[in-house]
Protein backbone atom coordinates (compact mmCIF):
# COMPACT_ATOMS: atom_id res chain seq x y z
CA UNK A 1 0.00 0.00 0.00
CA UNK A 2 2.24 2.62 0.88
CA UNK A 3 4.35 2.18 -2.33
CA UNK A 4 1.38 2.96 -4.13
CA UNK A 5 0.42 6.00 -2.34
CA UNK A 6 4.10 7.18 -3.00
CA UNK A 7 3.88 6.37 -6.70
CA UNK A 8 0.40 8.61 -6.71
CA UNK A 9 2.12 11.41 -4.69
CA UNK A 10 5.16 11.33 -7.54
CA UNK A 11 2.82 11.53 -9.94
CA UNK A 12 0.83 14.06 -8.56
CA UNK A 13 3.59 16.60 -7.77
CA UNK A 14 4.93 15.75 -11.64
CA UNK A 15 1.79 17.20 -12.50
CA UNK A 16 2.22 19.90 -10.86
CA UNK A 17 5.78 20.74 -11.73
CA UNK A 18 4.39 19.94 -15.07
CA UNK A 19 0.95 21.44 -15.41
CA UNK A 20 0.72 23.98 -13.13
CA UNK A 21 -2.13 26.22 -13.76
CA UNK A 22 -4.38 22.48 -13.95
CA UNK A 23 -3.17 22.20 -10.05
CA UNK A 24 -3.16 25.69 -8.42
CA UNK A 25 -5.97 28.42 -8.56
CA UNK A 26 -2.93 31.32 -8.78
CA UNK A 27 0.93 31.33 -9.02
CA UNK A 28 0.82 32.66 -5.45
CA UNK A 29 -0.64 29.13 -4.71
CA UNK A 30 2.51 27.57 -5.36
CA UNK A 31 4.81 30.05 -3.57
CA UNK A 32 1.94 28.44 -0.66
CA UNK A 33 2.86 25.07 -1.42
CA UNK A 34 4.93 23.08 1.75
CA UNK A 35 5.20 19.89 -0.39
CA UNK A 36 7.05 21.72 -3.18
CA UNK A 37 10.78 22.34 -2.43
CA UNK A 38 12.06 25.75 -3.50
CA UNK A 39 13.72 24.57 -6.32
CA UNK A 40 10.29 22.51 -7.69
CA UNK A 41 8.61 25.77 -6.75
CA UNK A 42 10.84 27.64 -9.02
CA UNK A 43 10.54 25.30 -11.81
CA UNK A 44 6.87 24.87 -11.44
CA UNK A 45 6.77 28.83 -11.84
CA UNK A 46 8.80 28.88 -15.09
CA UNK A 47 6.10 26.07 -16.82
CA UNK A 48 3.42 28.56 -15.83
CA UNK A 49 5.54 31.67 -17.49
CA UNK A 50 6.72 30.23 -20.08
CA UNK A 51 2.60 29.18 -20.68
CA UNK A 52 1.49 32.38 -19.81
CA UNK A 53 3.95 33.83 -22.49
CA UNK A 54 3.34 31.19 -25.33
CA UNK A 55 -0.48 32.29 -24.87
CA UNK A 56 0.03 36.03 -24.76
CA UNK A 57 2.66 35.42 -28.09
CA UNK A 58 -0.07 33.07 -29.75
CA UNK A 59 -2.95 36.24 -28.95
CA UNK A 60 -0.68 38.72 -30.11
CA UNK A 61 -0.21 37.26 -33.38
CA UNK A 62 -4.26 36.62 -34.24
CA UNK A 63 -3.97 32.72 -33.42
CA UNK A 64 -7.23 31.53 -32.53
CA UNK A 65 -7.69 29.31 -30.09
CA UNK A 66 -9.60 28.63 -27.19
CA UNK A 67 -11.50 31.44 -25.11
CA UNK A 68 -8.67 31.27 -22.71
CA UNK A 69 -6.85 34.36 -21.82
CA UNK A 70 -10.27 36.24 -23.01
CA UNK A 71 -11.75 36.63 -19.82
CA UNK A 72 -10.29 39.59 -17.62
CA UNK A 73 -9.83 37.90 -15.03
CA UNK A 74 -7.24 35.99 -16.58
CA UNK A 75 -5.55 38.55 -17.98
CA UNK A 76 -2.54 39.32 -15.57
CA UNK A 77 -1.76 35.85 -14.70
CA UNK A 78 2.34 36.70 -16.36
CA UNK A 79 2.41 39.12 -13.76
CA UNK A 80 1.05 37.10 -10.66
CA UNK A 81 3.75 34.52 -12.01
CA UNK A 82 6.08 37.19 -11.80
CA UNK A 83 5.24 38.69 -8.72
CA UNK A 84 5.22 35.22 -7.36
CA UNK A 85 9.06 34.48 -8.64
CA UNK A 86 9.94 37.47 -6.52
CA UNK A 87 8.66 35.94 -3.77
CA UNK A 88 10.40 33.22 -3.94
CA UNK A 89 13.61 35.19 -5.68
CA UNK A 90 13.45 33.47 -8.78
CA UNK A 91 14.26 36.24 -11.64
CA UNK A 92 11.60 36.16 -14.65
CA UNK A 93 12.32 34.99 -18.13
CA UNK A 94 13.06 37.78 -20.22
CA UNK A 95 12.11 37.48 -23.88
CA UNK A 96 13.68 39.30 -26.55
CA UNK A 97 12.07 40.91 -28.82
CA UNK A 98 12.19 40.29 -32.35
Amino acid sequence: MRARSEVKRSEVKKGKLEKPANHYKSPDDIVKDKDLSPAEKKQALNTWEQDARQMLTASNEGMEGDQEGLDRRDSHRLGEVVRAKDKIGAKPKHKHSH
